[in-house]
């Protein structure tokens, strides 16, 4: 069973996730110091793409993911 929702507090999974067009929900305040928890939208693409992310098989535009890297860092400054 794939959750309808999957959080993300690792920015740079959050920054890779963003460019190749997995949905971000919201980033609710943590209660747990400054760790910032990116929602995404649940699905088995993302689960997938999470994996290639940890395994080091991703790949995605080195100049997209800097542009959204910056905006998601002032997003939870």
């Amino acid at each position: 069973m794939i959750p309808t929702e999957k959080e993300v507090t690792d920015l740079a999974l959050a920054t890779y996730l963003s460019v190749i067009g997995h949905r971000l929900i919201f980033t609710p305040k943590s209660q747990y110091g400054k760790k910032t928890i990116f929602v995404f939208q649940g699905s088995k693409k993302l689960e997938a793409d999470i994996l290639d992310f940890y395994n080091r098989v991703a790949r995605v535009d080195p100049l997209s993911f800097a542009e959204v890297f910056r905006n998601l860092k002032a997003l939870v400054l």
